[in-house]
């Protein structure tokens, strides 16, 4: 529970401003294999892609707003693989839904 990590937090650091940024970031990649589980080629992530088409095309109307995460900080998501994704992913948006308006959160000082 993490009603339990903070209070052992809190119990053994009793002096000290927790960055709880830090223990979420920490929490997020907490098991016992290395970053990234599974490294997917450049088929499989047009395939991908293209089932994230399907997914829009299933819902039936433009969403209101997406969020995209580049996971490249924690190495979820291979450096070198980074772009190939987001312009895909942002090359599928453009098409599908003209005029849409894409914020880089990463670029702007937003994350």
């Amino acid at each position: 529970k993490v009603s339990n990590i903070v209070t052992n937090l809190r119990r053994h650091y009793p002096r000290v401003d927790i960055d709880w940024k830090m223990v979420h970031d920490a929490g997020c990649t907490f098991d016992d294999s290395e970053l990234p589980h599974h490294i997917s080629t450049s088929q499989e992530i047009r395939n991908l892609i293209s089932s994230t088409e399907k997914l829009l095309d299933y819902l039936g109307k433009k969403p209101t707003v997406i969020t995209i995460s580049r996971s490249s900080e924690d190495d979820y998501c291979p450096p070198y693989q980074v772009e190939e994704i987001q312009s895909g992913v942002l090359g599928l948006l453009q098409i599908k839904y003209s005029g849409i308006k894409i914020h880089h959160g990463y670029l702007e000082g937003d994350n």
